[in-house]
Formats: C-alpha cells, structure tokens, sequence
C-alpha cells in the first residue's frame, strides 16, 4: 500500500462502538452507516460481535477469562461479518479491546490470557483481519514492572506473528491504566518489547487525558478538570507532543505508530463531576473511563450541529499536529463515545454519528490546511 503524502488521501476508520449503544443498533446497521458516510475501514469491538452473536443465536454463552464459550458459534458469526463487510467495500482495519492481559505472576492467570488470545486469533482469522489492539492494563493486580509487562506482551507477539496470516499488535495506552496510562509508558513498554509485529494505537483522548483531568479526584469531583475550557494548551502537554513529534519523526521509530484513533472530550460545563463520579462508583470503575465511555464526542461537533452542546475542549488539533509533523500518514479511525444520545432507542443515532465523522474529518482538514502544503510537506 502506497503511503498517502497528502492530508486528503489519509484513510478513514470509524469505530463500531461508536455507531450506537443501544441493543437496537445492530452491528449489520451499524457497519451498514459506516459504509454509507463514506468509510471504506471499520475498527470492530469484539463486544459488538458477540452482541450480533446473541442476537443471531439465543442462548450464546460469550466468552470468558479464559477464551471459553460457545467459540464455534462465535467464529460462525466473524465468518458472517466478514461477508458483510466485504458484501459492503468495508476492509476490517483492526479489532479490540484485548484487555487485562499482561503482567500477571500467576501461572494459571497467565494460562487463561493466553488463551483468550488464541480464541481473538481465531475471530481475528475469520474476520480476514490482521491487527488486535491490546489496551494498557487496568488492573491494579497486575505487575508495575516493565520487564514483566514486556515479557508478557513479546511472547504474545511472537504467538501473534506465528499465525496464518500474521498478525500484528497496537498497543494502546489507557489513561485510567494501572501501571502504563501514557503515551511516553506505552512507548518504553514497545522498544523493550522489540518485535516488528509490535507497535502502538496513539489516541487523542487518551494522551490529553490525564493532564486535562484528574485520575484521582476529590470526593466531590470538584477537581475533576484540571484545565478550563478554551485554555491554552498547558506546558505539560506541549513539552510531551514535541517529544512525541521528535520520537516518532526517526524512520525505524515511525512506523512503529500502527493506527491513530480521534475524539474530544466534554469539560466543564457539559459534565457534571459529581454526576460522574456516582455513576463510576456504581460501575466499579475509574473515573477516566466513566468519561471515556460517555463523554467522547467528536470534533467540531458543535459546529456541525449549531446550537448543541457536546462541549468538546480537548487540545485534539495539537495532537493530531504532533503526529503529522512526525511525516506519519497511516489510518485515522474515529472512535467516540457520547452514552447520552448514542445510548437512546434510535435507528438513526448510527446515521448521524458516522456522517458528523466523516464532517468532523473534513474540519479538521481544513484546520489543519493552512500548517501544510497540497502535498502534505511541513510549511
């Protein structure tokens, strides 16, 4: 594949989690809505898999810790999605989360992960797609050491090269990450990995996550955001994208970049803090990622939709910046997540969020226009 010089030929991804949340956004509608805004990649969830799977087979048992379940069922149903996507002109772009795998010291814990990996390979096969995204653990139980972490992940990527057709691993830092939750982390635990098949899912939310908001908030959540909306981008933030800029700009170092995935992030004023931090504690999970699973809207989305109020105020422009400036021009896929109205009971929510995508990708161009040239060089 040629790699795209200028900004307009970059290829578009859209995420299938961020078609809908609702039981009534099917995955067949929502890959129907990603083709139909224009994507000719998708970024399938293996939860929505298995939901089209219990839909498809009452009675499905999904899969465990362990890689077990009705998995002939499930691989009946990649099958399925594979012709419908080719049936669509949709080419399979990569498949997530694998998450929890890493870093455990229990032999039988690491049996099971294992496991679980051989029966993602299996979907991953049927799906005729190559790369599974493996998010940074969440789970305070695991390993802080990065040895252990890159022990763990290297012989998964070797299994991964081992396959037919290989496959290849993006792994994605997650801000609420017990012991990996940065770009800079994600990237040490790559080099000491040290496999081709091995490389990283930088995400905007993700990388401006944890100095936007605080991953430990008071109990009121009176300072959840740790900047204002319309603020300059804060020192921190700048120091690390021009490091990521110098990183990745290295020709051995830049295409160890395998995927870029886009959103915002609502602030003040659009969430409530201590609305937010119930509804985490109910959930049983940080409060990052009760913000990243309910408010990621796209950017520019209340300009696509005057009037609206998603309250986007992350620096996303300035990552995306900090990219391009690295010469990278692989694949942006947006993945978003607003629970609010992607949540309802609506057929068309699918429709409207993969079109303000595709919108969404064409601010940003223009955004971006005026820092680059026709043929993509720096200015």
């Amino acid at each position: 594949m040629t790699t795209p010089q200028s900004l307009t030929d970059i290829l578009t991804c859209y995420a299938t989690p961020s078609a809908g949340m609702h039981p009534c956004h099917t995955l067949p509608l929502k890959l129907r809505a990603i083709r139909d805004a224009g994507f000719t990649l998708v970024e399938i969830a293996m939860f929505d898999i298995e939901g089209f799977a219990a839909q498809e087979h009452p009675g499905y048992k999904k899969m465990d810790e362990g890689g077990q379940g009705d998995i002939e069922t499930l691989i009946t149903v990649a099958r399925k999605v594979n012709e419908i996507c080719s049936e669509l002109g949709l080419t399979i772009l990569a498949v997530h989360p694998f998450e929890k795998f890493e870093g455990y010291k229990d032999a039988g814990r690491r049996e099971d992960s294992f496991e679980r990996a051989f029966t993602y390979f299996k979907v991953l096969k049927e799906l005729n797609c190559q790369m599974m995204q493996i998010g940074s653990s969440d789970d305070p139980s695991s390993s802080p050491d990065l040895d252990i972490i890159a022990r763990d992940l290297r012989q998964l990527a070797d299994e991964a090269n081992a396959q037919d057709p290989p496959i290849r691993l993006a792994y994605e830092l997650w801000a609420w990450g017990a012991h990996v939750n940065t770009w800079e982390g994600t990237w040490e635990v790559c080099k000491r990995v040290n496999r081709p098949n091995f490389g990283l899912c930088l995400d905007t939310w993700q990388i401006c996550a944890r100095t936007y908001m605080n991953p430990d908030p008071s109990k009121d959540g009176s300072d959840l955001f740790s900047v204002s909306a319309g603020a300059p981008v804060v020192p921190a933030m700048t120091e690390s994208l021009r490091n990521l800029t110098e990183t990745f700009a290295a020709p051995k170092y830049r295409e160890k970049i395998f995927y870029f995935q886009i959103s915002d992030g609502s602030g003040p004023g659009r969430v409530n803090p201590a609305e937010l931090l119930q509804q985490s504690k109910e959930q049983g999970i940080p409060p990052l990622y009760q913000c990243s699973t309910s408010w990621r809207p796209l950017p520019f989305m209340d300009d696509i939709y005057p009037g609206s109020n998603y309250g986007g105020f992350l620096p996303v422009l300035d990552v995306i910046e900090a990219v391009i400036r690295t010469g990278w021009r692989g694949p942006w896929s947006y993945e978003v997540f607003y629970q609010a109205d992607m949540g309802k009971d609506d057929q068309e929510v699918p429709k409207k969020w993969t079109t303000a995508a595709m919108k969404s990708h064409e601010h940003i161009l223009k955004a971006l226009a005026p820092l680059h040239s026709a043929n993509g060089a720096q200015d």
